[in-house]
């Protein structure tokens, strides 16, 4: 770990390129209303990089949080590109292209996955998914709002990367999840996406899951790799949230279009993900009434 330490400080005292302005965006953050109906605890699932398994955390966990009596709306936010309906083996007629361009409406277009976990689609190679924004699509914005205030966790997979539209929908969050795995170019990433989205949300609630891990100890040496910087350079706290196995039973998941959790549920995988979602519901339950939870929808027209 001794290179990847020696670039966590690199990026650390690095000066990143500013691609918003912040103080808008902190001040835009501030004045949002708090909200007055039900409290939805938005999950933004990130990992900097492509290929650490993000899209495939956000669908099985989406599943187990529903399996745990939960209402979760699973948005694909990756608009372009998305792939969430590969991986669970639907084919959309429709997308939120269609919403866009007034030919459906946003009930048109979700997808029931089981009695409680429906998913918003994206669009693949849909360019005018990749503009959206609350100035040319503000109607769009408030019946997204309205399905949001439905459910008890909107779990939101993100593109790769850290482009002003990914840092708006992180920053926008109620907490945010970063995706890493014990390659050193994946937790350089993510280290990068953490010193981001704290540069625009320095109180917001960060934790880690650690993809396919192999030997013993790797996600704690990586979780503690990230948390050392993280609190040296950012004086912040991110939290440990999980581990996910090394398992021959997700590639097979992703080729038969079935969800890991579905497919193989006594997988260790599957185990793996389902002690995150209980996890989740647990913090969830303790926090239900204790503070105002503002609008995703809201945060993210704003941003």
């Amino acid at each position: 770990m001794n290179d990847q330490a020696s670039t966590l400080r690199y990026l650390a005292t690095a000066t990143i390129n500013k691609t918003m302005p912040d103080t808008q965006l902190l001040t835009t953050i501030r004045e949002t209303a708090p909200r007055t109906t039900r409290q939805t605890r938005c999950l933004a699932i990130t990992g900097g990089k492509g290929g650490v398994g993000k899209s495939n955390l956000a669908l099985n966990l989406a599943f187990e949080l529903g399996a745990l009596g939960n209402h979760v709306s699973l948005l694909d936010a990756d608009f372009g590109l998305a792939n969430i309906d590969l991986l669970c083996g639907v084919s959309p007629k429709f997308h939120l292209g269609h919403v866009i361009s007034s030919l459906k409406d946003l009930e048109d277009i979700r997808i029931s996955l089981t009695e409680r976990v429906s998913l918003i689609p994206g669009g693949s190679g849909v360019e005018e998914l990749t503009k959206i924004s609350v100035n040319t699509h503000p109607h769009i914005f408030e019946k997204l709002r309205v399905l949001e205030e439905e459910a008890d966790f909107m779990v939101i997979d993100t593109a790769a990367g850290i482009a002003e539209s990914v840092v708006s929908v992180l920053i926008s969050a109620t907490e945010v999840i970063v995706v890493a795995t014990p390659e050193p170019t994946s937790i350089v990433d993510a280290y990068a996406t953490i010193k981001i989205v704290l540069r625009y949300a320095p109180a917001k609630p960060i934790s880690i899951v650690v993809n396919n891990v192999v030997g013993i100890g790797d996600a704690e040496q990586v979780f503690q790799s990230l948390n050392s910087a993280v609190q040296n350079f950012l004086g912040h706290r991110i939290e440990f949230l999980g581990m996910i196995p090394n398992d021959s039973h997700i590639p097979e998941a992703v080729r038969e279009q079935i969800p890991l959790v579905q497919l193989s549920p006594d997988a260790p995988s599957s185990r793996a993900i389902r002690l995150i979602a209980k996890q989740l519901f647990s913090h969830k339950q303790k926090d239900t009434g204790l503070k105002e939870v503002k609008s995703f929808w809201d945060m993210l027209a704003q941003n």
